[in-house]
């Protein structure tokens, strides 16, 4: 909240992210003793989304150029990201009677 870091803290700006912020500056869900009430409810919001998105889809790997698409900085990550495919599963492949996938 604080305008010398973003100006016109009340309103949400994407753009402010684009450029390098002062550490500290953004801490989504507060530190410490200020802790947001809603941390709890987003890890598990987080946590039933992957567990749906793992066991309705199939996850294919996207890379047309599968050479050097590795950088060291300074762990190994993607070059251009992960890019994957999804293909939802069938009927078939899902067991019914434990079924989260509202097939």
């Amino acid at each position: 909240m604080d305008p010398s870091i973003f100006p016109d803290p009340d309103k949400f700006e994407p753009s402010w992210f684009e450029s390098q912020a002062p550490p500290y500056s953004f801490v989504a869900f507060g530190g410490e003793q200020r802790l947001c009430a809603g941390i709890e409810f987003a890890r598990v919001e987080t946590l039933v989304t992957m567990h749906h998105l793992l066991r309705c889809f199939r996850w294919r790997l996207y890379c047309e150029d599968r050479d050097n698409t590795f950088v060291r900085d300074p762990m190994p990550s993607p070059l251009n990201g992960l890019p994957i495919e999804l293909e939802r599963r069938d009927k078939a492949s899902v067991n019914p009677s434990k079924s989260t996938c509202g097939l």
